[in-house]
Formats: structure tokens, C-alpha cells, sequence
């Protein structure tokens, strides 16, 4: 029997591997990995949770070092005992990285494939070149990514995002008068921006306010918000239903932008890290948006506020000047493209690594 070993370090990619487990789960492929909640409700014995590894910033890591650096050496020494005809890596280039490199020398003979690019066209763009040493076959989510790979001689494919075949928007529906706050889906990402959207939600006059989180934040948000009579869900399929339903949210800068936006909901966008970290970022950055939508739009769709602007007065003006409509419809072109011809993104993944496997 075939066998794959799948890695994703973070919900957004833990939420396209679920999908792609599914599919390979039906071609009757064992599967192995590393992956959260949603990837073992499809089937995978995870090695250990990704909340381990799920943090994010350049100083705000270092805590975790010594325990990442274990992990890592766990996963490889799974890896190499498991002898998968096909390693695929999804995003979270920091861990994947590591363990893909030290694979690629320990047994050559394992097809890497990662999915996601890194972002080189927005910063770090050696990045490039260096995945030529470790990765066979780059499986990108955006059509003008390809070409930053192809000409070091990597392997990349345009496959399209699979969040077009999850988000999708409620038509003429009514929409309700919700406010929807995410602070992100790391847990010093919900202590740094929480406090803030909540005083600008108080600032705005919305029947309901509504945080969508994942189980395993759920306790932290809670602890967060006190005694404020604001809803929390953890639940996939009703936060598919309010993202078509609110009125508008307050986001984090990530892939919940995309997933808005791709369900029609308007918002505003922001973002903090410590001075320190944001002072490297901003120097080192080469494109002038933060947000997916405006990225992928090459204009500015979505108000974007960061680091001293993401402040709760700030937050609330934006929210009461947002054009609604004007917004909704700017978000209209985005599907088109994020699909690669007419397969599905999560077929056209299933079916590349399939014809890896059969390779072998």
C-alpha cells in the first residue's frame, strides 16, 4: 500500500490537508503526519498537535526553541521509519523547512512536495534558491507564483486555493447586524489584537458580536473577553454560515481575509507585532499590502490597518466609513482567480501527488 506523510503547522493549513486526506483516504493511501483537530476527524494518527508549533513572529518564537527543535527531530525520525513514497509540507515554511532538509539527506529517495509558497515576492526572496536543495515539487495557491520558483530549476504547479470550495457567498440573503471579531489563530496573536478589537466593537453600535475561534483558543478568548455579552463559536460549519451572514468583521491580516472575502463579507484589516519585530519586517518587506484580497487585487479593496494605526478608535472610523457594497462587489473577480482551469485545487493537489506515488 502507498503512503504519504503530511505536515501542516498552522489551521489555515491544517484546514487544506483535511481536504486532501479526504481524497487520498478514498484512493486507499495510508496516511501519516502531523496535524490538528481537523486533519485526525479525517483519519490521521498525528504524531502531535500543531498547536506545538503554531506561533508566529521573529522574537516571539524564541521561547519555544529548545521544544520545536525536539519536534522536529521527532517528526523526521517518524518520517524516516514510516518510508512514505511522498512527503508533502503545507505552509509554516519555518518548521517544514527544517524537517524537509534534514528528510531530503537522510533518504533521498522521499519526494518532497510543499504546498503554499513562501511569500518571496513580499520578502526574503533567497528563499527561492534554497528550495531547490530540499523540495522536488512547490504546489502554489496563486497563478503568478510559479515563476519565482521555475527559474532556479524547482518544480511549481498553480493548483488553485482550496478555500474557493468552502467559502462561498449566501446570494441575496439578508445580511444580519453582526459584527464579527477575529483575532487570529495564535494564541499571542489573540492576547495582542483582542483587547483592541474589543474596545473598538464597543465603540459601534451592532446588536450582535460574534468571535469564531478554534477549540483549542476557545478558554483563552473567553478568558479574555470577561463578562462581555459577545458570542463565541468554535463550530466550523456555523462560522461558514456568519461569514456569509454579518454585516462586516474585524480581522487579523491571514487567510480568514481570503475566506471573507470569498464569502462576501466586508471588513476591516489589521495588525501589531512587538516594535522590535515589525521594525525587521517593515525593512525587509518589497510589496505594499498586507492583506490577501488587496494582494491578489493589486489594489487596495480592504482598509488595512497596522502596527500604531491598529488602535480601537482607529478601528471603529474605518468600520463607520466602510462602503458595504462597493466592497462585496470588489470581492466579486477574486474567485476567478483562484481556480486552475476546471478542477477543484483540492483534485488537482490529490491528483499530483497520486502520480508521485505511483512513480515510486
Amino acid at each position: 500500500m502507498k503512503r504519504i506523510y503530511i505536515i501542516a503547522g498552522e489551521p489555515s493549513g491544517e484546514l487544506l490537508g483535511a481536504g486532501i486526506i479526504e481524497k487520498l483516504r478514498q484512493a486507499g493511501i495510508e496516511i501519516f503526519g502531523v496535524g490538528g483537530d481537523l486533519m485526525q476527524t479525517q483519519g490521521l494518527h498525528s504524531l502531535f498537535n500543531i498547536n506545538e508549533i503554531s506561533v508566529g513572529g521573529i522574537f516571539e518564537v524564541i521561547p519555544h526553541l529548545i521544544r520545536i527543535r525536539q519536534l522536529i527531530k521527532n517528526t523526521v525520525e517518524d518520517i524516516i521509519e514510516k518510508q512514505p513514497e511522498v512527503l508533502l509540507t503545507i505552509d509554516s515554511p519555518g518548521f517544514c523547512f527544517r524537517v524537509a532538509k534534514i528528510v531530503k539527506k537522510l533518504n533521498p529517495k522521499i519526494n518532497i512536495v510543499h504546498l503554499v509558497a513562501p511569500s518571496v515576492w513580499a520578502w526574503r526572496s533567497n528563499r527561492a534558491k534554497r528550495m531547490v536543495k530540499f523540495c522536488d515539487h512547490l504546489l502554489t495557491l496563486f497563478e503568478f507564483e510559479p515563476p519565482f520558483f521555475t527559474k532556479y530549476g524547482l518544480k511549481a504547479t498553480f493548483v488553485g486555493h482550496p478555500s474557493i470550495e468552502i467559502f462561498t457567498e449566501s446570494g441575496n440573503k439578508k445580511k444580519t447586524n453582526t459584527l464579527l471579531i477575529l483575532p487570529g489563530s495564535r494564541s499571542q496573536e489573540i492576547k495582542s489584537l483582542l483587547p483592541i478589537f474589543l474596545k473598538s466593537s464597543e465603540m459601534l453600535n451592532f446588536k450582535n458580536i460574534v468571535i469564531p475561534t478554534l477549540p483549542h483558543l476557545e478558554s483563552l478568548v473567553r478568558s479574555i473577553i470577561g463578562d462581555r455579552k459577545i458570542e463565541i463559536t468554535a463550530n466550523e460549519n456555523k462560522k461558514l454560515e456568519l461569514f456569509k451572514s454579518a454585516k462586516c468583521a474585524i480581522v487579523a491580516s491571514g487567510t480568514a481575509t481570503l475566506q471573507l472575502a470569498l464569502s462576501g463579507c466586508p471588513m476591516v484589516v489589521c495588525y501589531r507585532l512587538s516594535p522590535l519585530s515589525y521594525r525587521i519586517v517593515k525593512s525587509l518587506i518589497k510589496v505594499k499590502f498586507i492583506s490577501l484580497v488587496n494582494l491578489i487585487s493589486n489594489r487596495s479593496i480592504v482598509p488595512e490597518l497596522i502596527q500604531s494605526d491598529c488602535n480601537p478608535e482607529k478601528i471603529a472610523q474605518a468600520i463607520k466609513n466602510l462602503n458595504f457594497k462597493e466592497q462585496t462587489n470588489s470581492f466579486r473577480g477574486l474567485r476567478s482567480k483562484l481556480r486552475a482551469g476546471s478542477q477543484n485545487p483540492t483534485d488537482a493537489i490529490a491528483i499530483i501527488l497520486k502520480n508521485l506515488m505511483k512513480q515510486k
